[in-house]
């Protein structure tokens, strides 16, 4: 029996309805895409790992590629956290992200167990434990990605309509820019974006000032300068660099839905 037969894998949540050109229905749209990174992120890590045997320049690679993903998930939650919902909350009321934060926190162990035993093997290659390094991921994905889920409630358009202009999300976005850009590496992470992107749904270069939230500058230096460096890492992605699907995730894919 192979490896990877009947193994377990995680559907990618349902695209929000909405006027891909509004703001406010973006914030969810714009949300769903980056969780379906995330999700898309922990399915290559499940089915690679059984592709990959220790001692090979392949599992090294793999590892580093399963620290970048870990990683990914702690950026997201901490620019959340730092960024966004302080901001939607100046409108929306104290504590209305307050059972946001509690997931992320609740996912805080978990997730550290997982990148402890990677960081382990890194180093002890020949203790690898592939059932083990499933099992860890299964033990928070259904948790994780129900936090996924319920986090695009709080998002809801005609609310935010009530609360908040567009200039008010555009300015938002010029900080969000901002800060970003001091502690994002170029040539470790952002290539995560694309490799576990979605080319159909995600209406990328349509969208580009929004989602991903780079600079068109940076975005060109990500995906054709730097993505090279560490190749290696980004062939374990769903994707390739176009984020044109691989066929073993295809079944996992939200429908296709086209931009209003």
């Amino acid at each position: 029996m192979s490896k990877n037969e009947e193994l377990k894998l995680y559907h990618c949540i349902s695209i929000p309805d909405g006027d891909w050109k509004d703001i406010f229905d973006c914030q969810a749209i714009g949300m769903a895409l980056m969780h379906n990174i995330i999700i898309r992120s922990f399915n290559s890590l499940l089915y690679y790992s059984g592709e990959v045997q220790p001692g090979t320049p392949e599992f090294a690679s793999f590892l580093r590629y399963a620290q970048e993903v870990c990683a990914l998930v702690r950026r997201r939650h901490n620019d959340e956290e730092k960024l966004y919902f302080p901001f939607l909350e100046s409108r929306l009321g104290e504590g209305r992200m307050a059972g946001s934060v509690a997931a992320h926190e609740a996912l805080s162990k978990p997730l550290a167990g997982f990148e402890d035993m990677v960081q382990k093997t890194i180093i002890k290659p020949h203790e690898w434990d592939l059932d083990l390094f499933r099992n860890l991921i299964y033990r928070f994905m259904p948790a994780l990605k129900e936090h996924l889920k319920d986090e695009l409630k709080r998002l809801d358009a005609t609310e935010l309509r009530q609360h908040f202009t567009e200039q008010d999300f555009k300015d938002y976005e010029k900080r969000f820019i901002k800060e970003t850009v001091k502690s994002v590496v170029p040539s470790r992470g952002p290539q995560l974006v694309f490799v576990n992107g979605d080319l159909i749904n995600g209406a990328w270069y349509a969208l580009v000032a929004r989602f991903p939230r780079f600079p068109p500058a940076l975005v060109f230096l990500v995906k054709h300068v730097l993505f090279k460096l560490h190749s290696d890492m980004w062939a374990f992605g769903c994707c390739d660099r176009e984020m044109k699907l691989k066929r073993p995730f295809a079944r996992y894919e939200p429908l296709m839905k086209l931009p209003i």
